[in-house]
């Protein structure tokens, strides 16, 4: 979004804040169902992935506040984000491995008649 006021400046501000409030609340939500269900023989702790559950907020929050959703789409989000964990691996040794991609640029090849 590109911001020239300072009107839209602090709307934008006041939403960001609205939707990291949201989303953490429904992490902690998550994080206890998790802690309340966890198989002591497991290997690993589980925890809500907060990637899946920030974009599941950004992609259904427009669609409540201009009324085409209701709010009880939260607690689906909440019940998928619980599908949706992550493992908590303790003591990693090693650096996640970084993906370097190259950048190709192809030539735009017009294909005459």
């Amino acid at each position: 979004m590109n911001s020239n006021t300072s009107i839209s400046v602090q709307q934008e501000f006041y939403i960001n804040m609205l939707i990291s409030n949201l989303t953490s609340l429904i992490k902690a939500t998550v994080d206890e169902q998790i802690d309340k269900n966890q198989n002591p023989h497991n290997k690993y702790r589980y925890q809500a992935n907060r990637t899946f559950i920030i974009g599941r907020i950004k992609k259904i929050f427009p669609k409540i506040i201009l009324g085409i959703r209701d709010i009880s789409v939260i607690d689906q989000i909440v019940e998928e984000s619980y599908k949706r964990r992550s493992q908590i691996q303790p003591n990693r040794k090693n650096k996640r491995p970084r993906i370097e991609r190259k950048r190709k640029h192809f030539r735009n090849n017009k294909q005459t008649v």
